[in-house]
């Protein structure tokens, strides 16, 4: 499919859009008119074939008819069909009585808006739809006038403000000083400042990052160190049966260097026997 925009007026960003593709049918009646019907989806309930006859002839070519049917939807959502919620599908078949007007139209659906077509709305809904748009966004003289009353009443809010926390550092009925987030200063001129809550540790992001480097790189070493010292090279079974796997290999590797030694030592008589004693 390939996207159509067209124009509701002339020079009008307002548009109705379609999905348009050649028509391809296995009915042997409508093969013949094929090369030159235009298969036109997703049309609103607004559009009849008078207005699409006018809109296409108008600006690609002459039309010889247009077939336009509406079939019903399942609804995609069960909330919907147990609502009783009807959707309705739109399409037509727009017969040219030339194959260059169709090639026309298909060059035409490009994403952008068609400049030689147009398809007006009723004036109703072309109201509704214009409605809509404007209430997207608030008018701009109310939202001003809402600016500026906010803006002149920022500087009594702020004077609230500091006129509370001057009040919430008295003193009570009992005789005691009020304690407030931050530094309370008493009518003797103490400055008390307010207990900080512990934070709660998060694990590696409570780590500080660029004061602690050095101190953290040494805590890692000494960990690692620990856990070497910790480590037990036979605490499994199968470290064990490689251990003494490995002891023996090293026994023969040993044994038959030791006879290749001994057997160089005769061949180059410099290995003597011990003479027994008389």
């Amino acid at each position: 499919f390939r996207h159509l925009r067209v124009p509701v007026a002339p020079g009008s960003f307002i548009t109705r859009s379609f999905l348009v593709k050649r028509h391809a049918s296995r009915d042997a009646a409508e093969k013949e008119v094929a090369d030159r019907t235009l298969f036109v989806t997703h049309l609103d309930n607004f559009t009849t074939e008078a207005q699409l006859s006018r809109c296409f002839s108008s600006a690609y070519g002459q039309v010889d008819k247009v077939e336009l049917k509406s079939v019903e939807k399942r609804a995609p959502k069960a909330e919907q069909r147990a609502d009783g919620v009807r959707l309705h599908v739109n399409f037509a078949r727009v017969v040219f009585k030339d194959w260059s007007s169709l090639e026309n139209a298909i060059q035409a659906a490009d994403g952008r808006i068609a400049t030689a077509a147009v398809l007006p709305l009723p004036t109703s809904a072309l109201k509704s739809q214009l409605k809509a748009a404007k209430s997207l966004y608030r008018d701009a003289g109310e939202l001003r006038e809402e600016i500026d009353d906010w803006m002149a009443s920022y500087d009594a809010r702020e004077d609230d403000k500091r006129r509370l926390a001057r009040e919430s550092a008295l003193v009570d009925e009992d005789g005691f000083q009020k304690v407030v987030s931050g530094i309370t200063r008493s009518a003797e001129g103490f400055s008390i400042r307010s207990a900080k809550r512990p934070s709660l540790k998060a694990g590696a992001f409570s780590e500080p990052i660029a004061a602690a480097q050095g101190v953290a790189s040494g805590t890692a070493d000494k960990r690692k160190r620990k856990k070497k010292e910790i480590e037990r090279p036979d605490f499994y079974k199968f470290q064990q049966r490689e251990k003494r796997r490995d002891e023996i290999m090293d026994h023969r590797r040993r044994k038959a260097e030791d006879e290749e030694k001994v057997l160089r030592m005769r061949k180059t008589k410099r290995f003597k026997a011990e003479k027994s004693a008389s």
